[in-house]
């Protein structure tokens, strides 16, 4: 903190290529920018980024989850699975099957012919929602190919 580091006097800092990086949206996007993870152009950028934030919303609820009140847990839990299930895993889905997303150009992949940051954040995504629920991707058969 004395030294300006932290930006913003907060975590998460990383420091790479040089750079002493703050705010952890700047942090993957410059890594998945750095490993070619971010698409071959601003329109397959885009359409990462939008996934990603919509990800993003879900896993913030899951990371947030521990820090429920008690006597909010189970409603919190209903939430998570309600919202996954029926908000954001569907559009996946629907993207995996879609004519115009993943397999118009014959890959499993949510955005151009190779993996993205999009598609690490849905995994892992995906993941969190299992812990808890384990049967989740149950009416989600496209979504369980991507974990295999």
């Amino acid at each position: 903190i004395l030294d300006g580091c932290l930006l913003f006097q907060q975590v998460p800092l990383v420091e790479m290529d040089g750079m002493k990086m703050v705010q952890t949206r700047a942090i993957l996007s410059y890594i998945a920018g750095k490993y070619n993870l971010y698409g071959k152009d601003l329109k397959e950028r885009a359409l990462i980024d939008m996934y990603v934030e919509g990800i993003t919303d879900l896993t913030n609820m899951i990371i947030t989850f521990p820090f429920s009140p008690p006597e909010a847990k189970e409603k919190n839990l209903a939430l998570i699975m309600q919202r996954a299930t029926h908000r954001y895993f569907p559009v996946f889905e629907k993207l995996s099957t879609s004519e115009d997303a993943l397999k118009q150009h014959g890959q499993d992949f949510l955005v151009g012919n190779k993996v993205s940051w999009a598609d690490i954040q849905l995994i892992e995504a995906i993941l969190a929602v299992e812990e808890k629920f384990p049967a989740v991707l149950s009416g989600f058969p496209q979504l369980q190919v991507t974990l295999t």
